[in-house]
């Protein structure tokens, strides 16, 4: 299954002393791509019950995938503000609940996308912790192996400049390698082969480390695989014309 739809929960149905509602009908929709079916009953439970985790889950769910295949900027910058709007309602009612943690880190993650170096850095060890206690709740998710993947690769490739600033910023600067970007990398394509997103951050830590001909292959893979968001359409366009210039 494609990592950024395998979104669902080990229990559809959430029962309180006020409050009893069965999402598997939404949860279809959102495992279709049917976000826009999923926006307005979610709203409406919203408004009847406004400090539900479970409905705010979802919500942020929603306006994250409607950010990914956003064609305009304005639209995918709401979006992703409202997604984190919610997750972050939802965290502060329940921060040990492993889906709003794993969606939390997310959505921290894309807001923070567009945001100076210095800011970046600034969450860099709060997505690094959440994302670690993430893991420790749920093993077998790919999401945020693929996020520490990405973290180590991202950190590891910081020019001076930044370094200067993670160490005006923190007593001891959060720290990334390589190496941990591949063990962590491996470790989400070994729990889920279909996601190019993948492929493209670990190939581009084999180049890093030097295991080009490794490199070329994972990307080689990556490109035969589907691409339902704009983020993964520019992720095949970068591999492919890696791949053509190596040809």
């Amino acid at each position: 299954m494609n990592l950024l739809i395998k979104i669902f929960f080990v229990t559809p149905i959430f029962y309180s002393v006020t409050f009893t509602q069965d999402f598997s009908k939404i949860d279809k929709d959102l495992s279709d791509l049917n976000f826009n079916k999923t926006l307005t009953p979610l709203e409406e439970l919203n408004n009847l019950y406004p400090n539900n985790k479970d409905i705010l889950l979802r919500l942020s769910i929603t306006h994250h995938y409607l950010s990914e295949k956003a064609i305009q900027q304005k639209e995918d910058k709401e979006n992703a503000q409202k997604a984190f709007k919610y997750i972050d309602h939802a965290f502060s009612l329940n921060s040990e609940d492993p889906n709003v943690l794993k969606w939390y880190v997310i959505a921290l993650g894309k807001t923070v996308e567009e945001e100076s170096i210095r800011k970046q850095i600034e969450q860099s060890k709060n997505i690094e912790q959440l994302s670690l206690k993430v893991i420790e709740l749920l093993p077998d998710d790919e999401f945020c192996y693929n996020i520490m993947g990405q973290w180590h690769y991202k950190l590891a490739s910081l020019g001076k400049a930044s370094r200067r600033i993670a160490s005006f910023l923190f007593s001891e600067p959060p720290k990334g390698s390589f190496e941990q970007a591949r063990f962590f990398l491996e470790k989400s394509l070994e729990l889920n082969p279909d996601y190019i997103g993948t492929y493209y951050w670990l190939g581009k830590t084999h180049l890093k480390l030097g295991n080009e001909e490794k490199a070329y292959d994972l990307f080689n893979r990556g490109i035969l695989l589907d691409r339902p968001f704009k983020r993964e359409e520019k992720l095949f366009k970068d591999m492919n014309n890696i791949v053509k210039k190596n040809n």
